[in-house]
């Protein structure tokens, strides 16, 4: 989902401690990317710059500290806002490489040329990345792993897969 040129590249998740600090999700490939980029939250349907001021990797998640931000209710207000970076700053990608933002939203069609449904999100499982899609007529979702085994081709706003939708 992308709001005024900015992509969103993760998520505050929690509060830790009673300090300020936030537990939050990466969106990027290597998760501590995420502090290589000016991070800013959407209130009111404005985005504010977070002015980072610490962050710590830890074996199963990663907490960072904002300034302005210094007891766990003030942080409370900031659990379950997107983290949003500008497109400008993200590097551009490689050929056959995409960024989730750009793939939400695209119909889904199989080789057949039956739509399956629209991607809604990504998720990582292991070393791949999974599309999740929505199919409203059947009221379910589908979730194709994102292998070039399994993509035909991506072209305008549809993906083309190859894909039984009974599987």
């Amino acid at each position: 989902m992308s709001y005024d040129n900015h992509i969103i590249v993760g998520k505050i998740l929690t509060t830790h401690g009673i300090k300020g600090w936030f537990t939050i999700g990466s969106y990027t490939s290597n998760p501590s990317d995420i502090f290589k980029y000016n991070l800013k939250i959407l209130i009111n349907n404005n985005l504010k710059e977070l002015l980072v001021t610490d962050h710590n990797l830890m074996p199963k998640k990663i907490i960072m500290k904002v300034d302005g931000v210094d007891t766990i209710e003030s942080c409370e207000e900031y659990v379950s806002l997107d983290l949003y970076v500008a497109r400008d700053d993200l590097p551009e990608v490689q050929t056959d490489e995409y960024y989730w933002d750009d793939l939400i939203g695209r119909s889904v069609f199989n080789d057949d040329n039956l739509l399956l449904g629209a991607v809604d999100s990504l998720f990582t499982s292991g070393d791949n990345d999974i599309l999740v899609i929505k199919n409203n007529n059947k009221r379910r979702e589908i979730l194709i792993p994102f292998l070039k085994t399994n993509i035909i081709t991506i072209e305008d706003n549809k993906i083309i897969v190859r894909w039984n939708d009974e599987i």
